[in-house]
Parts: structure tokens; C-alpha cells; sequence
């Protein structure tokens, strides 16, 4: 299924409104930034499904995603380090943890 830029950003702000980014006071305009990110990445994959093989594709998203999910992980726990006083990262870099060792259950819901 080939989506465009409307209908990804469309999906994109119903993703955000069930766990919003936090832009701050960044001076920055949202709906521009969201619009750019997601004009590229359509870019970059109309490029990859040009030159790969599903099979490749699949594994290039896997990749991907690993690398943001662990930059984000990491940029997480520096956050927490300048913000929480000695000590007490360790009770929530635990929770951290555990998160992705124990998914929710979605049978309680």
C-alpha cells in the first residue's frame, strides 16, 4: 500500500495524540518539521523499493529502527542522569528495563 505525504502526516499526528513529543520551547513550527521529516523518509523509501528486495527493505527497517529506538534510549538516560539526583537512575533505569522485558498485557484492557 503506497501512502502520500497527506496521508502519512495524517496517520502521523493520530500516533502523536496517544503519546505526544514534547517540542517545549523549542522555536521551532511542528507541523513544518513533521512534514519535512516525512517528505524524506518517503523520499529515502521510494529509493530503497527502487533498488532492494522486500527482503532487504525488511531488514533495513529492522536496523533502522533498532538504531533510533537505542539512540533514543540513550539520549533518555542521559536526560535522566542531568536531572535526577545520584542514585535514583538506577530505580528508573530499571523500569526502563523491565519495559522491554515485560510487554503490557493488552488482555486487561
Amino acid at each position: 500500500m503506497k501512502l502520500g505525504l497527506e496521508e502519512m502526516l495524517q496517520l502521523l499526528q493520530e500516533v502523536e495524540q496517544g503519546d505526544p513529543l514534547d517540542f517545549a520551547d523549542l522555536p521551532i513550527d511542528e507541523e513544518q518539521l513533521w512534514r519535512l521529516v516525512m517528505a524524506d523518509l518517503l523520499e529515502r523509501d521510494q529509493i530503497l523499493q527502487t533498488n532492494a528486495s522486500p527482503e532487504e527493505c525488511q531488514l533495513i527497517y529492522l536496523l533502522s529502527t533498532a538504531r533510533l529506538v537505542l539512540e533514543n534510549l540513550l539520549l533518555h538516560l542521559q536526560l535522566l542522569r542531568l536531572e535526577q539526583p545520584e542514585g535514583s537512575i538506577e530505580a528508573q533505569w530499571q523500569a526502563l528495563l523491565r519495559r522491554f522485558r515485560d510487554p503490557p498485557d493488552d488482555s486487561e484492557d
